[in-house]
Protein backbone atom coordinates (compact mmCIF):
# COMPACT_ATOMS: atom_id res chain seq x y z
CA UNK A 1 0.00 0.00 0.00
CA UNK A 2 2.84 2.28 1.12
CA UNK A 3 4.80 1.36 -2.02
CA UNK A 4 1.32 2.41 -4.46
CA UNK A 5 0.89 5.50 -2.38
CA UNK A 6 5.09 6.52 -2.90
CA UNK A 7 4.22 5.75 -6.72
CA UNK A 8 1.61 7.75 -7.29
CA UNK A 9 3.06 10.83 -5.31
CA UNK A 10 5.97 10.13 -7.64
CA UNK A 11 3.73 10.28 -10.51
CA UNK A 12 2.38 13.76 -9.28
CA UNK A 13 5.36 15.24 -8.68
CA UNK A 14 6.48 14.69 -12.29
CA UNK A 15 3.71 15.82 -13.51
CA UNK A 16 3.80 19.61 -11.75
CA UNK A 17 7.14 19.51 -12.56
CA UNK A 18 6.86 18.98 -16.58
CA UNK A 19 3.68 21.68 -16.23
CA UNK A 20 6.54 24.16 -15.02
CA UNK A 21 9.15 23.72 -17.32
CA UNK A 22 8.65 25.91 -20.24
CA UNK A 23 7.36 24.54 -23.50
CA UNK A 24 9.70 22.70 -25.62
CA UNK A 25 10.41 25.61 -28.54
CA UNK A 26 11.05 25.31 -32.24
CA UNK A 27 13.75 27.43 -32.25
CA UNK A 28 15.38 25.81 -29.61
CA UNK A 29 14.10 22.18 -31.82
CA UNK A 30 16.64 22.47 -33.96
CA UNK A 31 18.27 25.51 -36.90
CA UNK A 32 20.99 23.97 -39.26
CA UNK A 33 22.85 26.36 -40.84
CA UNK A 34 24.82 24.76 -44.02
CA UNK A 35 27.75 26.94 -45.55
CA UNK A 36 28.56 26.31 -48.77
CA UNK A 37 32.78 26.59 -48.17
CA UNK A 38 34.34 29.25 -45.79
CA UNK A 39 34.83 31.83 -48.61
CA UNK A 40 35.26 35.40 -47.24
CA UNK A 41 31.61 36.69 -48.13
CA UNK A 42 29.95 33.39 -46.40
CA UNK A 43 31.87 33.95 -43.30
CA UNK A 44 30.82 37.23 -43.04
CA UNK A 45 27.03 36.38 -43.89
CA UNK A 46 27.49 33.46 -41.32
CA UNK A 47 28.46 35.53 -38.49
CA UNK A 48 25.87 37.93 -38.90
CA UNK A 49 23.47 35.21 -38.31
CA UNK A 50 24.51 34.02 -35.56
CA UNK A 51 24.95 37.66 -33.97
CA UNK A 52 21.50 38.25 -34.92
CA UNK A 53 20.69 34.44 -33.63
CA UNK A 54 22.35 35.33 -29.94
CA UNK A 55 20.90 38.68 -29.35
CA UNK A 56 17.36 37.27 -30.60
CA UNK A 57 14.53 38.03 -27.78
CA UNK A 58 11.70 35.43 -27.22
CA UNK A 59 9.22 36.04 -29.41
CA UNK A 60 5.14 35.72 -28.71
CA UNK A 61 3.01 34.07 -31.55
CA UNK A 62 1.81 31.20 -32.72
CA UNK A 63 4.70 29.23 -31.27
CA UNK A 64 6.74 31.26 -28.72
CA UNK A 65 10.65 30.50 -28.98
CA UNK A 66 14.24 31.15 -27.38
CA UNK A 67 17.50 30.75 -28.68
CA UNK A 68 18.46 27.02 -28.80
CA UNK A 69 20.53 24.80 -31.19
CA UNK A 70 22.25 26.12 -34.02
CA UNK A 71 23.74 23.54 -35.64
CA UNK A 72 26.78 24.53 -38.65
CA UNK A 73 27.93 22.27 -41.37
CA UNK A 74 30.25 23.18 -43.91
CA UNK A 75 29.06 21.80 -47.30
CA UNK A 76 32.66 21.72 -48.88
CA UNK A 77 34.25 19.58 -45.96
CA UNK A 78 31.54 16.66 -45.72
CA UNK A 79 32.85 13.37 -47.05
CA UNK A 80 31.16 11.68 -49.79
CA UNK A 81 30.28 8.67 -47.72
CA UNK A 82 28.27 10.97 -45.21
CA UNK A 83 25.63 12.70 -47.27
CA UNK A 84 22.79 10.60 -47.08
CA UNK A 85 22.84 11.10 -43.39
CA UNK A 86 23.57 14.71 -43.82
CA UNK A 87 19.94 15.24 -46.40
CA UNK A 88 18.48 13.06 -43.44
CA UNK A 89 19.51 15.41 -40.84
CA UNK A 90 18.13 18.58 -43.20
CA UNK A 91 14.70 16.91 -43.29
CA UNK A 92 14.42 16.44 -40.11
CA UNK A 93 15.14 20.45 -38.96
CA UNK A 94 13.19 22.95 -38.03
CA UNK A 95 14.87 25.19 -40.41
CA UNK A 96 17.35 25.12 -42.29
CA UNK A 97 19.05 28.22 -43.27
CA UNK A 98 21.78 27.87 -46.58
CA UNK A 99 24.40 30.10 -47.48
CA UNK A 100 25.39 30.10 -51.15
CA UNK A 101 24.88 28.42 -54.22
CA UNK A 102 26.24 24.78 -53.43
CA UNK A 103 24.39 24.82 -50.46
CA UNK A 104 21.40 25.57 -52.02
CA UNK A 105 21.17 23.36 -54.57
CA UNK A 106 22.11 20.64 -52.10
CA UNK A 107 18.23 21.24 -50.46
CA UNK A 108 16.54 22.16 -53.30
CA UNK A 109 14.78 19.08 -53.32
CA UNK A 110 13.25 19.37 -49.20
CA UNK A 111 9.78 19.60 -49.43
CA UNK A 112 8.62 19.93 -46.10
CA UNK A 113 11.46 21.61 -44.34
CA UNK A 114 11.06 25.36 -44.07
CA UNK A 115 14.49 26.76 -45.94
CA UNK A 116 15.99 30.10 -45.75
CA UNK A 117 18.81 30.96 -48.29
CA UNK A 118 21.15 34.15 -48.64
CA UNK A 119 24.29 34.81 -51.14
CA UNK A 120 22.74 32.14 -53.76
CA UNK A 121 22.49 34.29 -57.08
CA UNK A 122 20.90 31.58 -58.92
CA UNK A 123 18.44 30.46 -56.66
CA UNK A 124 15.18 30.68 -59.43
CA UNK A 125 12.25 29.63 -59.11
CA UNK A 126 11.73 27.58 -55.32
CA UNK A 127 9.02 25.55 -53.93
CA UNK A 128 6.63 27.29 -51.02
CA UNK A 129 8.93 26.09 -48.51
CA UNK A 130 11.94 28.71 -49.18
CA UNK A 131 12.27 32.21 -48.81
CA UNK A 132 15.34 34.64 -48.69
CA UNK A 133 17.40 37.03 -49.52
CA UNK A 134 17.65 38.44 -53.22
CA UNK A 135 21.37 39.15 -54.12
CA UNK A 136 20.96 42.42 -56.09
CA UNK A 137 20.83 45.89 -54.52
CA UNK A 138 17.49 47.67 -56.11
CA UNK A 139 18.24 50.18 -59.33
CA UNK A 140 16.74 53.07 -56.50
CA UNK A 141 18.78 51.85 -53.60
CA UNK A 142 22.36 52.39 -56.02
CA UNK A 143 21.05 55.43 -57.46
CA UNK A 144 20.37 56.76 -53.99
CA UNK A 145 23.80 55.87 -52.88
CA UNK A 146 25.81 57.14 -55.97
CA UNK A 147 23.46 60.23 -54.96
CA UNK A 148 24.99 60.81 -51.90
CA UNK A 149 28.81 59.81 -52.91
CA UNK A 150 29.04 62.39 -55.43
CA UNK A 151 26.19 65.08 -54.67
CA UNK A 152 27.36 66.66 -57.58
CA UNK A 153 26.54 64.29 -60.40
CA UNK A 154 23.79 64.89 -62.47
CA UNK A 155 23.55 62.70 -65.15
CA UNK A 156 24.50 59.12 -65.29
CA UNK A 157 25.16 56.33 -67.90
CA UNK A 158 25.13 53.09 -68.53
CA UNK A 159 25.62 50.54 -71.57
CA UNK A 160 23.39 47.36 -70.84
CA UNK A 161 22.11 44.03 -73.26
CA UNK A 162 18.58 44.02 -73.60
CA UNK A 163 17.76 40.39 -72.89
CA UNK A 164 19.87 40.50 -69.73
CA UNK A 165 18.84 43.65 -68.08
CA UNK A 166 16.12 45.48 -69.56
CA UNK A 167 13.87 45.01 -67.06
CA UNK A 168 16.68 46.65 -64.14
CA UNK A 169 17.04 49.29 -66.89
CA UNK A 170 13.10 49.94 -66.73
CA UNK A 171 13.30 49.87 -63.08
CA UNK A 172 16.11 52.37 -62.65
CA UNK A 173 14.36 54.96 -64.86
CA UNK A 174 11.34 54.74 -63.01
CA UNK A 175 13.47 55.40 -59.74
CA UNK A 176 12.69 58.71 -57.56
CA UNK A 177 15.79 60.21 -57.01
CA UNK A 178 15.92 64.04 -57.32
CA UNK A 179 19.86 64.91 -57.58
CA UNK A 180 19.81 62.83 -60.53
CA UNK A 181 18.64 64.13 -63.23
CA UNK A 182 19.39 62.25 -66.39
CA UNK A 183 19.72 58.90 -67.17
CA UNK A 184 21.28 57.71 -70.31
CA UNK A 185 20.89 54.02 -71.19
CA UNK A 186 22.81 52.87 -74.68
CA UNK A 187 21.85 49.37 -75.49
CA UNK A 188 24.47 46.84 -77.09
CA UNK A 189 23.79 43.24 -78.45
CA UNK A 190 27.47 42.37 -78.66
CA UNK A 191 31.54 43.14 -77.51
CA UNK A 192 31.99 45.04 -81.03
CA UNK A 193 29.73 47.75 -80.61
CA UNK A 194 31.32 48.85 -77.30
CA UNK A 195 33.25 51.29 -78.58
CA UNK A 196 30.70 53.20 -80.62
CA UNK A 197 28.18 53.23 -77.70
CA UNK A 198 30.48 54.41 -75.49
CA UNK A 199 32.03 57.60 -78.12
CA UNK A 200 27.80 58.02 -77.67
CA UNK A 201 28.02 58.47 -74.08
CA UNK A 202 30.73 60.52 -74.25
CA UNK A 203 29.35 62.54 -76.84
CA UNK A 204 26.48 63.37 -74.46
CA UNK A 205 28.71 64.20 -71.40
CA UNK A 206 27.50 62.26 -68.96
CA UNK A 207 29.14 62.86 -65.30
CA UNK A 208 29.59 59.26 -64.04
CA UNK A 209 29.19 55.50 -65.47
CA UNK A 210 27.04 53.02 -63.84
CA UNK A 211 28.70 49.25 -64.33
CA UNK A 212 25.64 46.69 -64.83
CA UNK A 213 25.57 42.70 -63.47
CA UNK A 214 25.81 42.05 -66.96
CA UNK A 215 28.32 40.04 -68.97
CA UNK A 216 28.42 41.55 -72.03
CA UNK A 217 29.50 44.53 -70.49
CA UNK A 218 31.64 43.00 -67.80
CA UNK A 219 33.79 40.98 -69.95
CA UNK A 220 37.39 41.91 -70.00
CA UNK A 221 37.61 42.64 -73.59
CA UNK A 222 34.66 45.29 -72.70
CA UNK A 223 36.25 46.43 -69.51
CA UNK A 224 39.20 47.56 -71.47
CA UNK A 225 36.85 49.82 -73.32
CA UNK A 226 35.22 51.24 -70.12
CA UNK A 227 38.73 52.29 -68.55
CA UNK A 228 40.19 53.75 -71.47
CA UNK A 229 36.66 56.09 -71.69
CA UNK A 230 36.79 56.47 -67.88
CA UNK A 231 40.52 57.93 -68.29
CA UNK A 232 39.66 59.93 -71.37
CA UNK A 233 36.14 61.92 -70.75
CA UNK A 234 37.46 61.74 -67.04
CA UNK A 235 34.15 59.89 -65.77
CA UNK A 236 34.44 57.86 -62.52
CA UNK A 237 33.20 54.37 -63.14
CA UNK A 238 30.39 53.00 -60.03
CA UNK A 239 30.47 49.51 -60.36
CA UNK A 240 28.41 46.57 -58.52
CA UNK A 241 31.40 44.65 -57.24
CA UNK A 242 34.13 46.19 -55.59
CA UNK A 243 36.38 43.25 -57.72
CA UNK A 244 36.16 45.77 -60.22
CA UNK A 245 37.79 48.65 -58.37
CA UNK A 246 41.46 46.87 -59.64
CA UNK A 247 40.37 46.94 -62.97
CA UNK A 248 39.70 50.92 -62.52
CA UNK A 249 36.39 51.60 -61.44
CA UNK A 250 36.23 54.48 -58.65
CA UNK A 251 33.51 53.23 -56.86
CA UNK A 252 31.76 49.79 -56.05
CA UNK A 253 28.15 49.65 -54.27
CA UNK A 254 27.49 46.54 -53.15
CA UNK A 255 26.39 44.49 -50.18
CA UNK A 256 26.66 44.70 -46.59
CA UNK A 257 27.39 40.60 -45.97
CA UNK A 258 27.60 40.53 -41.96
CA UNK A 259 23.99 42.96 -42.20
CA UNK A 260 22.47 40.31 -44.73
CA UNK A 261 23.20 37.87 -42.12
CA UNK A 262 21.31 39.40 -39.53
CA UNK A 263 18.61 40.16 -41.93
CA UNK A 264 18.26 36.44 -42.64
CA UNK A 265 18.46 36.00 -38.82
CA UNK A 266 15.74 38.36 -37.82
CA UNK A 267 13.64 36.18 -41.38
CA UNK A 268 14.38 33.01 -39.39
CA UNK A 269 12.70 34.37 -36.33
CA UNK A 270 9.65 35.00 -37.74
CA UNK A 271 9.81 31.02 -39.31
CA UNK A 272 10.14 29.71 -36.31
CA UNK A 273 7.28 31.95 -34.60
CA UNK A 274 5.17 30.48 -37.48
CA UNK A 275 4.97 32.14 -39.84
CA UNK A 276 4.80 30.20 -43.10
CA UNK A 277 8.02 31.03 -45.39
CA UNK A 278 5.39 30.96 -48.32
CA UNK A 279 3.84 34.13 -46.73
CA UNK A 280 7.62 35.78 -46.25
CA UNK A 281 8.23 37.48 -49.81
CA UNK A 282 11.97 37.36 -50.46
CA UNK A 283 14.02 40.25 -49.31
CA UNK A 284 16.21 42.15 -50.97
CA UNK A 285 19.47 43.25 -48.77
CA UNK A 286 18.51 45.98 -46.99
CA UNK A 287 22.03 47.64 -46.81
CA UNK A 288 24.94 48.46 -48.76
CA UNK A 289 28.28 49.18 -48.54
CA UNK A 290 30.04 51.98 -50.50
CA UNK A 291 33.86 51.21 -50.90
CA UNK A 292 35.84 53.91 -53.05
CA UNK A 293 39.16 54.38 -54.60
CA UNK A 294 40.19 57.64 -53.88
CA UNK A 295 42.77 57.82 -56.34
CA UNK A 296 40.77 57.75 -59.18
CA UNK A 297 38.39 60.60 -57.91
CA UNK A 298 41.13 62.63 -57.45
CA UNK A 299 42.53 62.19 -60.84
CA UNK A 300 39.54 63.01 -61.82
CA UNK A 301 38.57 65.99 -59.90
CA UNK A 302 35.40 64.60 -58.94
CA UNK A 303 34.57 65.50 -55.16
CA UNK A 304 32.61 63.10 -53.32
CA UNK A 305 30.99 63.11 -49.92
CA UNK A 306 33.52 61.19 -47.08
CA UNK A 307 30.31 60.65 -44.71
CA UNK A 308 28.88 58.64 -47.17
CA UNK A 309 31.96 55.99 -47.76
CA UNK A 310 32.16 52.43 -45.73
CA UNK A 311 35.47 51.77 -46.51
CA UNK A 312 38.70 53.01 -48.85
CA UNK A 313 39.96 50.82 -51.16
CA UNK A 314 43.69 50.04 -50.51
CA UNK A 315 44.99 47.52 -53.39
CA UNK A 316 46.27 48.81 -56.70
CA UNK A 317 44.68 48.62 -59.90
CA UNK A 318 46.04 46.71 -63.35
CA UNK A 319 48.70 47.76 -65.39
Amino acid sequence: MRHGHHTTARILFLLVLLALLPATTAWGQDCLLLQSSALKPYEEARRGFEQAWTGEQPISGPKSITIGTLTLVLLSEQPEETMSALKKQLKNAQLVVVIGDPALDFVRDLEQTPVLYLLAPSAGELPANFTGIDLRILPSQQLEAMSRLMPKVRSIGALYNPVRSGKWVQEALMSQVSAVETLLFKKVAAPSLVPEALKSLGDNIIDAYWLLPDELVTNPQTLEHLREFSIANRVPIVSFSDKYLKAGAAAAITFDMIDMGSQAGEMAARILAGTQPGKIPVEPPRRQRVIVNTSVFRKMGVVINEAAVDEVYSGGMEQ
